[in-house]
């Protein structure tokens, strides 16, 4: 109630009533944080640089990517496989330019809030951890998407020509923004949409897990779960994921992260999925229509093979038509019959939910002890037993027994299947499959598709090469472009 009631109030006494849309889109070099009120709204510019470039096309780019879903229209060719064409290194070159600007407004705001008149030192400590986690979210983001890329710090913003950092550097420092984010973040959220320490700990230990540090991930996430600072929320119907998923959702228990839209300043990606023609409980997908660019189709082997008796299948998928010979589902986890134009859903969009990190504790278990243990089973089967509509606590008939998936690479499998029924068209899949080395054999099991090498990675911009004289496109870009 409190962080509601905080962001109520933001939304009254703003200067322009709409926050989200109407707070600063920059920062100046030459701004000084004195006070509380500047201080927020320097956290609020970064957010709103993934508005732009990164809202749609990023979950766009790896939902076409997925073994469970196709791109239609101009992303077609995204699920191909063989690379970016022309039009999607357009938007992937989108994606670059929301992420390293927000990287710029969180290095200038990183580099003044010291110096900043009316604000303690433990205030000053607590905006740079935020600022620091969104610079360390948008690090980590072009690493997997791109690999290695120019390290931009406060350290050196009056440089633009910087050569690729290693992977190494890019890691150390990732990890060095979020370990200081997790120490200093607000114990609870700042404001609905900022991130908590909680939140940090949680991207800290998905970065661990990259790194293949399952001791460390294990070890925040059991904290985190521990805390008992979050809960799946219950479901009974179909329609109960809208207490989740809803375009009237506040916030819920399970919210660890995530990017917030209103009607005023919006999600587009809730467009793209949507089609002029689909119907849900009634009312409109989209209240403006839609543009369909995603589906899934009967012969998919992983949809195929999900049980109708799993609530998530319902909510998520919804027969139509799109008229290419083969049954055809929209992703429907994200729709507002409502939304008043083609970028203004209110959905917000899940970056780290409570489920993530679940199945992500359960993975770092099964890592560590070389198999599962009751615990992990456990815990994968309170994700589980909420997809079916059963109390996540409480033994239920659906539930996995660990006598039947007791080696390591049997529970992987039952990770990976639920992960891609939990997280669908939420934008997490390809990355997942990406981290663990089995893209390929996924693709190949759900589609019959063989991914080609330079698909995996983006291409460096043309104007990153422009403009940025320690590269050289013919030595640094990226294999196959």
């Amino acid at each position: 109630m409190k962080n509601l009631l905080i962001f109520m109030g933001l939304l009254v006494t703003c200067s322009c009533s709409k926050w989200l849309d109407e707070e600063p889109k920059a920062v100046s070099e030459v701004t000084f944080y004195n006070t509380e009120q500047e201080a927020a709204a320097a956290v609020l510019a970064p957010l709103n640089k993934f508005r732009s470039g990164f809202a749609m096309s990023f979950p766009g780019l790896m939902e076409s990517f997925a073994d469970y879903q196709y791109g239609r229209g101009s992303w077609a060719s995204n699920s191909d496989y063989k690379g970016l064409d022309p039009q999607n290194v357009s938007r992937s070159d989108g994606i670059w330019s929301s992420l390293y600007n927000a990287i710029r407004d969180c290095n200038i705001a990183i580099s003044r809030l010291p110096e900043g008149s009316d604000l303690t030192e433990e205030q000053k400590s607590a905006f740079i951890a935020e600022l620091r986690f969104i610079r360390g979210f948008a690090y980590f983001t072009l690493v997997q998407l791109w690999s290695e890329v120019p390290l931009r710090t406060e350290m050196n913003m009056d440089e633009w020509d910087l050569p690729k950092s290693s992977l190494d550097e890019l890691y150390a420092f990732i990890v060095a923004d979020l370990e200081f984010a997790a120490l200093h973040c607000p114990q609870t959220e700042r404001l609905i949409g900022t991130p908590s320490r909680y939140a940090a700990q949680g991207l800290l230990a998905q970065v661990y897990m990259q790194l293949k540090n399952y001791q460390g991930a294990h070890d925040l996430l059991k904290s985190i779960i521990d805390s008992k600072r979050y809960a799946l929320v219950p479901v009974n119907t179909v329609r109960d994921f809208e207490k989740i998923f809803g375009p009237d959702v506040v916030n819920t228990t399970e919210e660890v992260f995530y990017l917030k839209s209103t009607h005023t300043a919006g999600w587009q990606f809730v467009m793209f999925c949507s089609h002029p023609n689909a119907v849900i409980d009634g009312k409109k997908m989209h209240g403006a229509g839609g543009w369909y660019g995603l589906y899934t189709r009967t012969g998919n082997t992983l949809f195929d093979e999900w049980d109708n008796a799993d609530l998530r299948k319902g909510y998520n998928t919804l027969f139509l038509d799109l008229g290419l010979g083969f049954d055809t589902y929209l992703p429907t986890k994200f729709y507002d019959p409502l939304a008043p134009s083609s970028d203004n859903a209110s959905n917000s969009n899940p970056i780290i939910r409570y489920p993530d990190l679940l199945l992500l504790y359960a993975e770092s278990i099964n890592e560590l002890h070389d198999g599962p243990t009751q615990e992990a089973m456990d815990v994968l089967n309170r994700v589980r037993r909420r997809g079916y509509g059963y109390a996540p606590d409480q033994p239920a008939s659906i539930d996995y027994v660990l006598a039947d998936y007791g080696s390591k690479a049997q529970f992987l499998e039952l990770i990976i299947k639920e992960q891609a029924y939990e997280t669908w068209n939420e934008g997490k899949r390809w990355l997942f499959l990406r981290r663990l080395g089995i893209a390929a054999e996924k693709v190949m099991d759900a589609k019959g598709l063989t991914i080609e090498e330079k698909h995996y990675l983006f291409p460096i911009p043309a104007a990153e090469f422009n403009y940025n004289a320690a590269l050289d496109a013919g030595r640094d870009q990226n294999p196959g472009y």
